[in-house]
């Protein structure tokens, strides 16, 4: 089962999102690094 824990970091409201085992659901995402054509 997911979890979401809400946290605040600087008056920043923030998200982490693990699974049941703890892992990190942003850390399996590859970085995104979009490029814009004109």
């Amino acid at each position: 089962m997911e979890a979401i824990w809400k946290i605040r970091v600087e008056n920043f409201p923030a998200f982490i999102l693990v699974d049941d085992k703890g892992n990190d659901f942003f850390q399996q995402l590859k970085p995104w690094n979009p490029t814009c054509k004109q």
